[in-house]
């Protein structure tokens, strides 16, 4: 492994240990990753810590270190840019199409943001059903995720309002 592979797989474990046991010390967090057959002196855990931004706080049981906040928005972004394949919106409700297999990981994504629209989500293999409190706080989503994935809204998605429920569907099941 390069250098720059052993940095990223060290400071993943280092973010796993964090996650999963209680650290107060860099020689207990060194002792973890010995376990892990990681070998790190203070100088670099120094260093990979202040690099991941993590927090030492004061706590009920002393000082522990707090694992990195996740990039909420930025996993969203990702996952959108990858799996998203089609957005519909009808009424309150927004339909998500995924690649196949990936309606999971989106719906966990948007779940992980807790917005304040969302009623729900259930998740298929391919499909998110995303309940919003409204048909205005499903636009609202729509737009986001659209923000998110770093695109302007579809034209499909401005149509889609447009049309009756009852008009033909093309063989992709989308209004043709």
């Amino acid at each position: 492994m390069t250098s720059v592979e052993l940095k990223r797989a060290r400071q993943a474990a280092i973010v796993a240990v964090l996650r999963n046991h209680p650290v107060e010390t860099q020689a207990q967090l060194a002792e973890e990753l010995r376990r892990l057959r990681i070998e790190a002196d203070q100088a670099t855990i120094s260093r990979d810590l202040r690099q991941l931004g993590v927090a030492r706080v004061e706590g009920s049981s002393g000082r522990r270190y707090l694992p990195p906040p996740e990039d909420r928005e930025g996993r969203l972004a990702q996952v959108l840019r990858t799996q998203l394949v089609h957005v519909d919106q009808v009424a309150a409700m927004v339909v998500l199409h995924t690649a196949s297999g990936a309606a999971p990981v989106v719906a966990s994504a948007l779940d992980g943001l807790s917005l304040p629209q969302v009623a729900g989500t259930v998740a298929g293999d391919d499909t998110v059903f995303v309940q919003a409190r409204s048909a205005t706080a499903a636009r609202q989503v729509v737009e986001r995720l659209e923000m998110a994935r770093g695109a302007m809204a579809d034209d499909h998605l401005e149509w889609s309002s447009w049309l009756p429920s009852d008009s033909p569907r093309g063989e992709d099941g989308r209004h043709g």
